[in-house]
């Protein structure tokens, strides 16, 4: 069996230990609010020391999702991109991909990368890290960002 369904099957067990337990799974995400009745934010966060194949908690969205990085930068490399998946859930078939590579935000603290969907259809939703400075295995590589921001509102 190849690294990637091991890790799959990983990020699974915890989600569906969270599930049960009624508890958040002990991972590589810290913490930030949900999403505000009127709010268009759906979670504010960050990542710390996270490899390729990390998911992030899932949201319900159509039309537009935004997802945005501030502070990025990598631990075991020099920093230069990492690639951001945004995946739709779909039930008894494989969940949909939408890839953006995001670089800007590796330029200093305060540097942002912005990631747009567009046309989103309804359903559940949440980001992966495909790659980390190109690769897709990085057991090597330890990815930091300092805010992550999920949202829907295109006016920001």
């Amino acid at each position: 069996m190849s690294f990637k369904p091991r890790a799959r099957v990983a990020a699974v067990t915890g989600v569906v230990a969270a599930a049960i337990l009624g508890t958040a799974p002990l991972a590589s995400a810290a913490g930030g609010a949900g999403k505000e009745v009127g709010a268009t934010v759906y979670f504010k966060t960050s990542l710390s020391a996270v490899h390729t194949d990390f998911e992030s908690r899932r949201w319900y969205d159509e039309q537009y999702s935004e997802i945005r990085f501030k502070g990025c930068s990598v631990d075991g490399a020099a920093d230069r991109s990492t690639h951001v998946d945004l995946q739709r859930v779909r039930s008894m078939q494989p969940d949909t991909h939408n890839i953006k590579k995001y670089v800007n935000c590796f330029k200093g603290r305060d540097s942002v990368t912005k990631g747009e969907w567009h046309g989103l259809d309804k359903g559940k939703y949440y980001f992966r890290i495909d790659r980390i400075n190109g690769e897709e295995y990085t057991p090597h590589l330890f990815l930091f960002v300092r805010e992550v921001v999920v949202d829907s509102t295109q006016a920001d």
